[in-house]
């Protein structure tokens, strides 16, 4: 085995460990020293993989952006979909793990909140300018008419975020949420209604959640 190759399997033994520390204790209460037990190594060698345990939550912020990427890469190339149906199934679209199911369900918690943060960070530097693609896609053949693709969906993004971290907080009905965000996307990316309606919009997210 090479020595690459043993970097990324400890590596990875360290993430999946400060992984399951964080969705277990929560960012906030999981020490350096605690992953450091449960993998069995010292202080010295995990410095040699990571400067801190923010850049582990980096880490494991990043391999579940990298799913998102991959996920986003493959509907942006699905020919037979129109570009809202493909920037709803890019944006609605469940988790295909339970490991980002549950990592998504922890992010509410208090002592997430930098990972939360952080999380919405890296997406909009990283996801949004695929999804700006697809919109660039969606004005080319009449869908859309957004004149800053990149901008729209970034600020749309944070503010789907906060939408439903409202609903989550308050308990309020998740077919609320789902209105504004409708309302949002149509305003924002100036949909063209002839070709797409909001009740179709709808109906299509609600599929995604509830699927």
């Amino acid at each position: 085995m090479s020595n690459t190759q043993e970097f990324d399997i400890k590596r990875n033994e360290i993430l999946d460990t400060a992984e399951a520390l964080f969705t277990s204790k929560g960012y906030e209460d999981t020490t350096v020293n605690a992953i450091l037990k449960e993998v069995g190594i010292a202080k010295g060698t995990f410095y040699y993989y990571f400067q801190s345990k923010e850049e582990v939550m980096d880490a494991v912020i990043m391999r579940f952006i990298d799913e998102d990427l991959q996920t986003a890469t493959t509907i942006m190339d699905k020919q037979e979909l129109g570009a809202m149906d493909k920037l709803l199934q890019c944006i609605f679209s469940k988790p295909k793990t339970d490991n980002k199911k549950v990592m998504i369900e922890q992010l509410y918690e208090a002592n997430n909140a930098l990972m939360k943060q952080r999380t919405l960070q890296r997406t909009i530097e990283v996801i949004c300018p695929i999804y700006a693609q697809i919109i660039e896609e969606g004005n080319a053949n009449g869908e859309f008419i957004s004149k800053q693709p990149l901008e729209d969906i970034q600020f749309l993004i944070a503010g789907i975020q906060t939408l439903f971290d409202l609903s989550h907080i308050q308990g309020s009905t998740i077919e609320i949420q789902i209105e504004s965000v409708v309302n949002a996307i149509f305003q924002m990316l100036v949909v063209n209604e002839q070709k797409t309606s909001k009740t179709k919009v709808i109906e299509t997210i609600n599929k995604h959640i509830k699927a």
